[in-house]
């Protein structure tokens, strides 16, 4: 589990208006469509959910919490005497992958590069990406025409160990992971950070579609990473848990990561940086 660098990656949706026209024969402009999906989907489910069903989500954001964390292990063992990374390849970095939030095409096309760009293909992260991200990103690619070959690598040593199998580790889905597969219910990955004690707060006041339509699609966009930061944080108290990773080891980790959140422009991040010194009480280098 410690032998690639680790990806955890999350989308941001809204109703697609372009599908709400299609199918739906919706006129007037992206507000009032998407806010009529929404309506329309209310009354679908009798007030379940208001969201549609996965083809006709529009991606607005996806981002990552990249980890490099065989050479962060490296550098920090006691015998390492030689450095796997340069200044040009940072062992976490926290991004926003593509482009104008309603250029969807390049959201998809820099999520597929990151994860064939890496000497090293990355160990996927997320909470839920099975029943979730992962589709959304499947249709969304068939329906612009984005060869992602990538995702269905069946080859050699990926025959036993892919981003599709369930029960394969090169995709963790946390959420599924946790949940023993479906055996018990799932939780939200809010409840998680509330019970690891994972500094973490909403960055948004209204839901994701209203902020995109009234153009605030960067607070979008650190919200998205925060749910990537969130996420990669369970998956290193998970390592621990699974006596892959020791706690003074997952301080320095987190030494790390808080010391690049520091960075973070949007003043929301300070919060998550303060609230990262000397997490988890029992992660002591």
């Amino acid at each position: 589990m410690l032998t690639h660098p680790v990806l955890a990656f999350d989308i941001e949706t809204i109703p697609d208006p372009e599908a709400g026209r299609r199918l739906y024969d919706l006129t007037g402009d992206d507000r009032n469509v998407v806010r009529e999906m929404v309506r329309l989907r209310l009354e679908e489910t009798d007030g379940r959910t208001e969201y549609p069903e996965l083809p006709f989500h529009r991606i607005v954001a996806i981002c990552g919490a990249w980890l490099d964390l065989p050479a962060l292990l490296e550098q920090a063992a006691p015998a390492s005497t030689t450095a796997t990374t340069t200044a040009s390849d940072p062992l976490f970095k926290l991004e926003i992958l593509g482009g104008d939030a309603l250029n969807e095409r390049s959201h998809l096309e820099s999520f597929l590069a990151k994860i064939t760009s890496s000497p090293s293909p990355p160990r996927l992260i997320s909470w839920n990406g099975n029943g979730f991200d992962l589709p959304v990103i499947r249709y969304r690619s068939m329906l612009h025409g984005i060869a992602a070959p990538e995702l269905y690598r069946s080859e050699g040593e990926w025959k036993w160990n892919n981003y599709q199998g369930r029960y394969h580790d090169m995709h963790v889905d946390l959420m599924d992971v946790l949940s023993g597969y479906g055996a018990s219910r799932w939780v939200g990955l809010g409840k998680m950070c509330d019970l690891l004690q994972i500094p973490s707060k909403s960055f948004l006041t209204k839901p994701i579609y209203e902020h995109i339509l009234d153009g605030e699609q960067e607070l979008v966009g650190e919200y998205c990473k925060l749910d990537c930061l969130d996420t990669l944080l369970v998956f290193l108290v998970w390592l621990v848990h699974a006596g892959q990773l020791e706690g003074a080891q997952l301080g320095e980790i987190v030494a790390v990561i808080r010391e690049e959140v520091e960075t973070e422009k949007y003043e929301g991040w300070a919060e998550i940086a303060e609230g990262l010194e000397g997490w988890p009480s029992w992660g002591k280098p």
